[in-house]
């Protein structure tokens, strides 16, 4: 099941505080940010199946990338074998 990086708004506070204490919902950190415009907000990973759950308890949020398809994208990024290994010479 994908995982998606989003950022969950809200107009309420304690919404916001239910986000852990309730919905069981993983936060990337724990500053809630604020803005005149949207309200409260803040980034969080969660699984394709809490994005339904969230929007039926009044949340709204922008959904980013699926973070596993990231990370393996990345993990090809990423060089083979020991770079510090002195090669050996004949």
């Amino acid at each position: 099941m994908p995982r998606y990086r989003i950022i969950i708004t809200s107009k309420d506070t304690e919404a916001m505080r239910d986000l852990v204490r309730k919905h069981k919902i993983q936060v990337l950190d724990h500053g809630i940010r604020y803005s005149e415009k949207d309200g409260h907000s803040v980034g969080a990973v969660v699984d394709a199946a809490d994005l339904p759950r969230l929007e039926k308890a009044g949340y709204h949020f922008e959904r980013h990338e699926d973070v596993d398809e990231l990370g393996k994208a990345r993990q090809k990024e990423v060089g083979r074998g020991n770079r510090y290994k002195k090669p050996d010479h004949d």
